[in-house]
């Protein structure tokens, strides 16, 4: 007597680039370093941060143009990921 065999599993093949190196997720984009990447996300937590540093009452009352204004950074991606960090923090 012969038992079923469970059905075969497969795993879906990963995409690969023309140099036949397999695409993997990463938070590093192309072009960027370890290290720059690395540094965004530390100011996007400053952000997030600075979000929860400021009083709950004050929150409610804050338009996007006076965040922008406490905003330490001065131009972009710094800039972009700070609001992001922000951001994040007032939905959650």
């Amino acid at each position: 007597m012969t038992t079923p065999s469970s059905p075969a599993k497969f795993r879906r093949a990963r995409p690969r680039r023309t140099d036949g190196w397999a695409v993997t997720a990463s938070p590093v984009s192309e072009g960027a370093s370890a290290g720059q990447a690395y540094r965004l996300s530390r100011i996007q937590a400053e952000g997030w941060n600075a979000a929860h540093r400021v009083g709950a009452n004050t929150l409610d009352t804050l338009d996007a143009t006076q965040i922008e204004s406490i905003n330490p950074y001065a131009s972009d991606p710094e800039r972009t990921r700070w609001r992001a960090g922000f951001r994040s923090a007032l939905s959650s």
